[in-house]
């Protein structure tokens, strides 16, 4: 025990929040905490946890905003800032081994701490470039700015976990140590009200992005009596296109936000899961994939990462195919269950904690 290294864990976001990034966090510190001693640096939202051999500490209490999903704020910036000064007061005090960075924001404050300490060693848990997330909100112009930054501040690390298959390629990060780290899935169970008919499902959230409006507008024509189970918060829009909608009121289902034990409930006992989104990547696919269900996807690079037409998904890229598609999966969702289960032993691989604690320890002791 006395030998442990000690991490301090920069964590930008709401711990413990029941959705991706918090949720991604939360899993790679417990995972960290066997072996070493870690103190978790976030915001002052989220609900109390405990992890064995981690210290908790939190932004002011006094300032708890709602944060935009995927969206830059000034609330968000606050916060940061905020984080920024309490790691300055736990580095002067305390000695650290390793600063690990979750995201672009905690890279960017591991890198200033750095400055102050070249000692440090330096690990980027990279969930998605902040190049490709201003891409999925309509802010693109902004890479000529934020490119050579994310460059500069990218080089300064020793490791960097990547939440994408395909960023090995990515010249960013082509001289680094890296290994790739799927977000770990939440597998429990507690069980929902019962639906006495058959459903497809969809969870997380409703920004236009993820193409929910889109696939409405194919699924109040389809000839089914299969319902539409939408789990997460709706936006105005949405419910406003749901209600106005005789052909889609009777047939979907808003849960509003649930555990995600009852969220799993539902999926599980689903038809198969689908996912509409236009921009950008998504884990919700190793959610259904967990559960054993295939997955009527958008044919995006990100999906085919995982995501193989007709061997453990259907892939679609027109309205057409959509409805072609969504159909013949709704008469035969069982007929992927070998690839289905082939990808879930994958997954379940890159999730060993063994593995993850060896390639990090590996990885974080090579010098720059």
């Amino acid at each position: 025990m006395g030998n442990r290294k000690k991490i301090l864990f920069i964590a930008p976001s709401p711990i413990y929040l029941e959705k991706g990034s918090s949720l991604r966090m939360f899993e790679v510190a417990k995972t960290l905490s066997k072996k070493y001693f870690v103190d978790i640096v976030t915001y002052s939202i989220g609900e109390k946890f405990k992890i064995k051999n981690t210290k908790i500490w939190r932004t002011p209490s006094f300032f708890k905003p709602d944060i935009p999903v995927g969206k830059p704020s000034i609330s968000k910036i606050l916060l940061d800032l905020f984080l920024l000064k309490k790691c300055i007061n736990l580095i002067t005090k305390n000695k650290y081994d390793i600063i690990h960075c979750e995201d672009f924001e905690g890279a960017a404050i591991g890198y200033s701490l750095s400055l102050f300490n070249k000692k440090y060693k330096l690990v980027y848990d990279l969930h998605n470039k902040l190049t490709d997330n201003l891409k999925i909100v309509n802010k693109s112009y902004l890479n000529f700015l934020i490119a050579p930054m994310e460059r500069l501040i990218t080089k300064k690390f020793d490791l960097v976990i990547l939440n994408w298959n395909k960023y090995f390629n990515d010249p960013l990060f082509n001289h680094k140590s890296r290994f790739l780290y799927y977000d770990k899935i939440n597998l429990a169970l507690k069980k929902y009200p019962s639906f006495k008919f058959k459903y497809i499902i969809y969870t997380g959230n409703f920004e236009n992005y993820q193409g929910i409006k889109e696939f409405l507008n194919i699924f109040k024509d389809l000839k089914s009596q299969i319902k539409l189970v939408l789990v997460g918060k709706p936006t105005n829009e949405i419910k406003n296109f749901i209600a106005s909608n005789s052909l889609l009121r009777d047939r979907v289902i808003l849960t509003g936000r649930l555990p995600i034990s009852q969220t799993n409930f539902l999926i599980k006992n689903s038809l198969f899961g689908i996912l509409p989104r236009i921009e950008g990547s998504s884990m919700k696919l190793i959610h259904y994939i967990m559960f054993n269900k295939s997955v009527l996807a958008r044919k995006t690079n990100s999906n085919r990462e995982l995501l193989k037409d007709g061997f453990n998904s259907l892939l679609y890229s027109t309205e057409e195919e959509l409805k072609q598609k969504l159909m013949f999966l709704i008469k035969n969702s069982l007929i992927m269950k070998k690839g289905v289960n082939k990808t879930k032993n994958y997954i379940l691989k890159i999730w060993e904690e063994e593995n993850f604690l060896r390639n990090y320890e590996k990885s974080s002791n090579n010098n720059r």
